[in-house]
């Protein structure tokens, strides 16, 4: 994954708590910088996911195994209350719950 994924779910919690409840990417840049001086082929896709509720699209994080923070993980309780608020302030469009990616894919070759 590259920066801008996971917009929707960042939005969401800022307005619950203001902390950071997702992982930081590296931009599209910064990736081809370290591939320079490799023979590489590189790929970037935006793919949405459409849910039917916050929760459930917070679940779908934690079945591909997305839930690992790498800094800052909190202890807090996701209560009702919490996932109201998430469910609230989590945009949506006709009436779905939208899960953006944006994905980076690449091949590096060698002799």
């Amino acid at each position: 994954l590259c920066q801008g994924s996971l917009p929707e779910l960042r939005q969401a919690w800022q307005a619950v708590d203001n902390r950071a409840h997702a992982n930081s990417f590296l931009p599209e840049e910064a990736i081809d910088h370290a591939l320079r001086g490799w023979r590489a082929s590189r790929h970037t896709q935006a793919m949405t996911l459409w849910f039917e509720d916050a929760l459930s699209a917070m679940r779908s994080l934690k079945g591909i195994g997305a839930t690992h923070l790498h800094e800052g993980r909190e202890t807090d309780v996701l209560t009702r209350a919490r996932l109201r608020q998430i469910q609230l302030a989590w945009p949506q469009r006709q009436g779905k719950y939208p899960l953006t990616y944006h994905l980076f894919m690449g091949v590096i070759e060698r002799d």
